[in-house]
């Protein structure tokens, strides 16, 4: 029998610019996991109510970054507790700065789990993302849009086929053409295999019509590419990170959306930059090497 005594370490976190090295801090301090979710304060929501009234509700449990912080769960050792609460404190630069958050413990007196026996081929359970993997997925975009700085195609919503492709070529990497309005704001995206379907329409016709079968809604895309007049015809709606947001809301997005890069934007929805999912590849191959 386990004689091993724990703690449970809870964590709310204020400043999430210190989240990446707060995980990787209570990982080098042999935490081996936690649990990670959203949280928000009871005064912060309670006064934002007051402020927005109780229409504000959905908003404030979904894009109201302002009111969100990250809470940090682990089940740990008592001889590793205070290591960990030392790490965590010198990675936030101590709980008593302003802003911060807090960090408290709990006793447990049964736990459950903690050490697995080793996976086996049949197993379907879903792997538990390690601290090094947590601290990719809540990085900041703007890290990961360093990596490979690639410029981002910005097209005015009246160009041709063609000048969007002269402005796609000037950025090879970036294969996802931001669509802008006459006043900067991001109206949609263009990637670039659906441009190169509809140049090479006009080319290669007959790669098309052999596609074209009894099925109605295949016909009805040949018809649509057929009547494609600007880069605006070719318009997906608008999908878009801000900087600020985690790698792991941006593969999210682009996943759902099969796309291999997203424009990042900033508050006024104008074009700031571009993140692709090779600059996100790029980060895990990163991050890797580092925790070898």
């Amino acid at each position: 029998m386990d004689d091993e005594t724990y703690e449970l370490l809870v964590i709310i976190l204020d400043d999430l610019d210190r989240l990446p090295a707060l995980l990787k801090a209570l990982r080098d301090a042999g935490v081996s996991g936690s649990t990670l979710f959203d949280s928000i304060g009871g005064y912060r929501a309670s006064t934002w109510l007051d402020e927005i009234g109780l229409s504000g509700i959905r908003k404030m449990f979904g894009a109201a970054e302002e009111l969100k912080r990250r809470t940090v769960l682990a089940v740990v050792e008592n001889e590793k507790m205070d290591g960990a609460i030392a790490a965590a404190e010198q990675a936030v630069g101590g709980f008593g700065r302003p802003d911060s958050g807090i960090l408290f413990t709990i006793p447990v007196t049964r736990a459950l789990g903690l050490h697995k026996r080793p996976r086996t081929e049949e197993s379907e359970t879903i792997p538990v993302p390690d601290l090094a993997e947590l601290a990719i997925r809540e990085m900041p975009v703007s890290e990961a849009a360093k990596l490979l700085a690639i410029e981002p195609v910005v097209v005015n919503s009246g160009a041709s086929l063609l000048e969007a492709v002269a402005a796609m070529s000037k950025s090879p990497s970036a294969h996802v053409a931001a669509i802008i309005s006459r006043t900067g704001h991001l109206l949609g995206l263009v990637t670039l295999r659906n441009l190169a379907d509809h140049i090479f329409f006009g080319i290669m016709p007959e790669v098309f019509y052999g596609e074209v079968t009894t099925d109605m809604d295949r016909s009805l895309d040949f018809g649509e590419m057929a009547n494609v007049h600007n880069i605006a015809d070719l318009m997906i709606d608008p999908v878009s990170v801000h900087a600020s947001d985690t790698v792991g809301q941006a593969f999210r997005l682009m996943h759902t959306h099969d796309l291999s890069g997203l424009p990042i934007v900033d508050d006024n929805n104008h074009v700031v930059g571009f993140v692709g999912m090779l600059e996100l590849l790029e980060l895990v191959l990163k991050e890797s090497i580092n925790h070898e």
